[in-house]
């Protein structure tokens, strides 16, 4: 008898296997299907004030159905978006809420996948506008940075941007951050030659001038 309960549950335990695979399967699908939606209406938006509530509902769901840690990641990041909107638009006051909302998706972004630079990268920023324009948290915001980089260290486009905002706050490095910026652009130097070209013309491109980063570079040796 207990061997034919035995051999009757089999078909049971294969059939409640394929039914949670299929809802796995479905809940998926539908995660892709609200943030495949949300990318859509991102390339079309006329305002992101004005469209923030039906782009935050879709990446909202598109995480109900999939918690997967990029959908955090890119909530993080529409959350800063608009903190950065509200301080172009001279509502510093305003760019609080969304600053802090925006640092607690990149946080459980990271808490569920430490090992991707994205979110540290996005993280970053946050402290770098915390009571904006004063630099206050700007020395853990550089910190994070340095966490990005050392998970991608091969990313040049990350360490471009990344040193490029050392650059920016030369003058509230301490001495042991630009020995760390000697030796990336050193080991960036060594992979891409025409490295500290492509520095130059970021800072060319955002200050009009490379008299500054010239003189900072030679003050490391470089």
């Amino acid at each position: 008898m207990n061997k034919i309960n035995k051999r009757n549950a089999v078909p049971f335990i294969f059939l409640v296997i394929s039914f949670l695979a299929l809802v796995a399967s479905l809940f998926f699908y539908l995660g892709y299907h609200y943030f495949y939606g949300y990318q859509k209406e991102m390339t079309n938006i006329k305002s992101l004030e004005h469209d923030f509530p039906r782009l935050e509902k879709k990446l909202k769901a598109a995480i109900r159905c999939y918690p997967w840690p990029a959908f955090q990641t890119e909530l993080g990041r529409l959350y800063l978006l608009r903190a950065m909107a509200e301080i172009e638009f001279g509502r510093v006051e305003k760019s609080g809420e969304f600053l802090d909302k925006a640092r607690a998706a990149l946080e459980k972004s990271i808490s569920e996948n430490p090992l991707d630079y994205a979110p540290f990268w996005e993280l970053s920023k946050i402290y770098f506008l915390y009571d904006y324009p004063l630099p206050i948290y700007a020395s853990t915001g550089r910190n994070i940075c340095r966490e990005a980089v050392r998970r991608y260290p091969a990313n040049e486009f990350l360490n471009l941007n990344v040193l490029f905002v050392f650059f920016e706050q030369w003058d509230l490095l301490e001495p042991a951050e630009k020995d760390w910026v000697k030796s990336r652009l050193l080991e960036l130097k060594a992979a891409n030659s025409g490295f500290l070209d492509q520095l130059k013309k970021k800072w060319q491109q955002n200050h009009g001038e490379t008299t500054t980063i010239t003189g900072r570079l030679k003050e490391i040796g470089l």
